[in-house]
C-alpha cells in the first residue's frame, strides 16, 4: 500500500487537544479495495473457471430448500442457513448454482447477490480470514451502489482500515456504511454465500509449530462465524449461506446458544437422494460419451447399446450417491487417448485398490489428494494414535453397531484396545468429513439388500488408507487392528462367569465378535497367527457362559443392543472359525488347536441346551436365530445326511423336551421356520417333531421376522 503523509512539508506544528476529521483524496477507493481483496475467492473469479456447477437435474431438493429459505425483499425468518455435508457431496456445486441462479433473476431492480467468498486451502489468498471482510466489502460496494460512497468516505478517512482486526474492518468498511443509508426495514435483502469455511486453514499462522496447526484452523473458522454472527446482529439487510463440512468444532459452535437462535441448519447427507442425483450424473455422461465414440468409432457396440443398462446400475450402486466418486469415475472413463469401453469395464472388475493403473490414473489421484490433505489437517503428535484407531475400525466395523453412535464405539475400541476412553474420538475430530459419525451411511441402497454398516463415508477411503502407494505416510494395517481388538476381547471375555451379569458395551461386543476377529486374523496373516496365544486364552475362558451372554443379548426389538446386524454367532463360530482352523493343515494337527475348537463347539451346543430348558417365553429373541444356523452348520453334503448323531447333547435335549413339552417343540419350529425353512427336516431326521396346537398361556409369542416381533 502506498504511504500517505497527512502533513506534507509542515514546519514547527504544534497540536494540542485537537480532533481531526482528515481525507485523503486522490485515491480510487474500488480500486483500492480490489487490489487488497481475494478477488480468487469471488464466485466468477478465474482462478475459479469454469465454476463448478450442479449437473442438470440434481440437487433439486436443496436448491428448493436454499430458495424458499431466502426471501428477495422479505429476509427469512433465520438470518443464516449452515448447509454441511461430507467432503466430495458438492456442497461448492451448490453454492455456485446458487450463485449463478440469483445473477439471473430476472423481473427486479436490484441485485439479489451481495458477495461470495469461496475458501480454498491451497491458496494463499483464499485459505486465511486475512482478506475476507476485505473482499465482501468490496462485494457489497459493486452490487449496492447507494453504499459505495460510504465505503469511500470511511477509507479516504483512514486507509490504515485495511491493516486494522477484521472485527474494526467489518464495523469500518460494512456495518457503518450501512447505518449511514438510514432506514433499512425497507431495503432489498441481499444473499452473502460463504463456501467451504472448512478449508480455511489460517495460512497466516504457518509460522508456528506443527502441534498447534488444527488449533490454529479452528480459531480461523470460529473467528468467520463470529464476524458473520456479528453482521446479522446489527439487523442489516443481508442474509448468509455458509457451506462446510462438519467438522466438530464448527457444529459445536453453531449449535450454540446465540447462534442455534439465528441459523438455519440443513444436513445435505440427509436430504434428497444421492443415489437418483449420481444416476442422473451419470447416466447423463455415459450417453454423451457414448454419443462421442460413436461418432469416433473407437467403441464397437456390438449387441446393444453401450455400456448397457446392467453396467450403469452396478456403476451407480458403486457411487453409493457420492458425487465426487461418480465424477472422478467419469473423467477417467473419459480418457481422450484410451478406450472408454475399457476404461469402464477396467473400473466395473477391478477394484481401486487391487488396480494400480487406476489407483494412480490422473482422475482418481484427485482423490487421493483430497484424502492426503484432510490426513495432514491433524497434528503431526496425534497421528501415530489416529492411524491405530483407524486400524481398529477397519477391522472392526462389520460388527460395531451404528445405532449407539460413532463416539460410544470409539469408546469401545478404546476399552478393547488399551487406550484412555474417549482418546480415540479425539484423536480423530479432524476427519469427520470421511467419517461417517452418524450412522447414515448404513441406509440401503436400491438394488442392494445387504445394509452393513460402514463408518466410512465411501469406499474409496478405506481402499486409500489400506494402499500404502496413495495413503503415503498414512497407510493402516487392519491386521494390527484385529489383534488388538481380539486381545482385549479375549480379556474381557476372562472375567465373564454364567453368576455375574454382563454390563456395558465392551463385554456384548467381546463375546459376539471373537468368532469373527479370530477369523480374519487366521485369514489374514495365516503363517503368522498367534495360535498358541489365542488358543491358550481360549481354553482358560468360561465359553459356555460368553456363548449364553452372546445370544442372550441380542434383540431387534432393543435397538440400543449390540450388534444390530443378525446374530450370526453360531455362522461365525463354524464357518469362520472351526470349519477354517479344521482345513487349515498347520492346526489340524495340533492338540492345542484342537482341544481348543472343541471347547467353542460344546459351549455353543450346550449354550443352545440352556435355553431348550427354559420356557420359550423366556427364550431371547437370538435364541432362534442361532438355533436355525446351528441347524444349518449341522447339515450334511448329501441330501438328508447330518454330521452330528443321535448322542449330541442338542439332540438329546430335543428330545427331551418333546417328551416333557412337546408345545415348546411345535413353538420353536414355528420360530425357526421363519428364519430357516428346512427347520422340520431336522426335528424329523431325530424324531424330535411335534405339531399339535400351541398353548397361548405357557409359551405363546410372536414369532421372529413378523411384524410385532419381540
Amino acid at each position: 500500500m502506498s504511504e500517505v503523509s497527512y502533513f506534507k512539508e509542515a514546519k514547527n506544528f504544534v497540536a494540542n487537544n485537537t480532533t481531526f476529521n482528515t481525507y485523503v483524496s486522490g485515491i480510487d477507493v474500488l480500486q483500492f479495495l480490489y487490489e487488497h481483496a481475494a478477488t480468487g475467492a469471488m464466485h466468477d473469479s478465474d482462478e475459479r473457471y469454469p465454476p463448478p456447477l450442479c449437473h442438470p437435474g440434481t440437487r433439486e431438493v436443496i436448491i428448493v430448500c436454499i430458495k424458499d429459505w431466502y426471501g428477495f425483499l422479505t429476509r427469512p425468518n433465520k438470518p443464516i442457513m449452515w448447509i454441511h455435508a461430507p467432503a466430495g457431496y458438492g456442497k461448492t456445486a451448490i453454492a455456485g448454482t446458487i450463485s449463478m441462479w440469483l445473477e439471473e433473476v430476472e423481473g427486479l431492480n436490484f441485485s439479489p447477490l451481495g458477495a461470495t467468498f469461496y475458501f480454498w486451502r491451497t491458496s494463499s489468498e483464499r485459505n486465511s480470514p486475512a482478506r475476507f471482510i476485505i473482499t465482501i466489502a468490496y462485494q457489497l460496494a459493486m452490487s449496492i451502489p447507494e453504499l459505495a460512497p460510504h465505503i469511500d468516505s470511511a477509507l479516504k478517512r483512514n486507509p490504515m482500515i485495511l491493516r486494522k482486526a477484521l472485527e474494526v474492518q467489518l464495523m469500518k468498511l460494512i456495518v457503518e456504511p450501512f447505518k449511514a443509508l438510514g432506514e433499512l426495514d425497507n431495503m432489498p435483502n441481499r444473499l452473502i454465500i460463504v463456501d467451504g469455511l472448512d478449508e480455511c486453514i489460517n495460512s497466516d499462522q504457518e509460522c508456528r509449530v506443527e502441534r498447534r496447526y488444527a488449533e490454529d484452523q479452528e480459531r480461523a473458522q470460529i473467528r468467520i462465524l463470529e464476524l458473520i454472527h456479528t453482521l446479522q446482529s446489527h439487523h442489516l439487510p443481508l442474509s448468509f449461506l455458509i457451506l462446510s463440512r462438519p467438522e466438530s468444532w464448527i457444529k459445536q459452535h453453531i449449535q450454540s446458544p446465540p447462534f442455534a437462535r439465528v441459523v438455519e441448519v440443513v444436513d445435505l447427507f440427509a436430504l434428497g437422494d444421492h443415489l437418483k442425483d449420481t444416476e442422473t450424473y451419470i447416466r447423463a455422461e455415459l450417453s454423451r460419451i457414448a454419443a462421442r465414440v460413436k461418432v469416433d468409432g473407437t467403441v464397437d457396440q456390438g449387441e446393444g447399446e453401450w455400456p448397457g443398462e446392467d453396467v450403469v446400475n452396478a456403476l451407480v450402486w458403486r457411487t453409493k450417491g457420492h458425487m465426487l466418486y461418480g465424477s472422478t469415475a467419469i473423467r477417467h472413463i473419459d480418457n481422450p487417448y484410451g478406450d472408454p469401453r475399457t476404461l469402464l469395464k477396467n473400473l466395473m472388475e477391478f477394484p481401486s485398490d487391487t488396480n494400480p493403473d487406476l489407483a494412480h490414473s490422473s482422475p482418481f489421484s484427485s482423490l487421493n489428494e483430497l484424502y492426503l490433505q484432510i490426513m495432514r489437517s491433524c497434528p503431526e503428535s496425534n497421528r501415530t494414535l489416529m492411524i491405530q484407531v483407524l486400524e481398529d475400525i477397519s477391522a472392526c466395523f462389520p460388527i460395531l453397531s451404528v445405532r449407539i453412535g460413532f463416539q460410544r464405539a470409539l469408546d469401545v475400541l478404546d476399552s478393547l484396545s488399551g487406550r484412555v476412553p474417549g482418546q480415540g474420538y479425539r484423536t480423530t475430530r479432524l476427519l469427520h468429513a470421511v467419517l461417517d459419525i452418524s450412522g447414515r451411511n448404513q441406509r440401503p441402497y436400491p438394488h442392494f439388500y445387504s445394509t452393513t454398516p460402514d463408518p466410512f463415508v465411501h469406499s474409496s477411503f478405506s481402499e486409500f488408507l489400506l494402499d500404502s502407494r496413495r495413503s503415503l505416510e498414512f497407510a493402516i494395517d487392519s491386521r494390527k487392528g484385529t489383534r488388538r481388538i481380539l486381545d482385549g476381547c479375549l480379556d474381557s471375555m476372562s472375567k465373564i462367569t454364567l453368576q455375574n451379569e454382563m454390563k456395558g458395551d465392551v463385554s456384548t461386543i467381546a463375546v459376539v465378535s471373537w468368532p469373527y476377529l479370530v477369523t480374519n486374523l487366521l485369514s489374514s496373516e495365516p503363517l503368522n497367527f498367534p495360535y498358541v496365544d489365542v488358543m491358550e486364552k481360549l481354553l482358560s475362558i468360561d465359553l459356555l457362559a460368553c456363548s449364553i451372554k452372546a445370544i442372550a443379548y441380542h434383540g431387534p426389538h432393543n435397538h440400543d443392543t449390540l450388534p444390530p446386524r443378525r446374530l450370526r454367532y453360531a455362522s461365525d463360530l463354524y464357518d469362520f472359525f472351526i470349519l477354517r482352523f479344521r482345513n487349515h493343515h498347520s492346526f489340524v494337527s495340533e492338540p492345542l488347536a484342537q482341544r481348543a475348537v472343541a471347547h467353542a463347539v460344546s459351549s455353543l451346543s450346550n449354550s443352545l441346551v440352556h435355553f431348550l430348558r427354559q420356557r420359550p417365553i423366556e427364550w431371547p429373541s437370538g435364541f432362534c436365530f442361532t438355533f436355525a444356523e446351528f441347524v444349518e452348520w449341522c447339515r450334511g453334503k448329501e441330501p438328508g445326511t447330518w454330521t452330528i448323531d443321535n448322542n449330541h447333547q442338542v439332540v438329546k435335549a430335543l428330545r427331551k423336551l418333546r417328551e416333557d413339552h412337546p408345545q415348546h417343540i411345535s413353538e420353536l419350529m414355528r420360530r425357526c421356520n421363519d428364519i430357516y425353512i428346512p427347520f422340520q427336516e431336522f426335528l424329523r431326521a431325530f424324531d424330535c417333531y411335534y405339531d399339535e396346537p400351541i398353548d397361548p398361556v405357557s409359551c405363546s409369542l410372536p414369532a421372529i421376522g413378523r411384524a410385532g416381533s419381540t
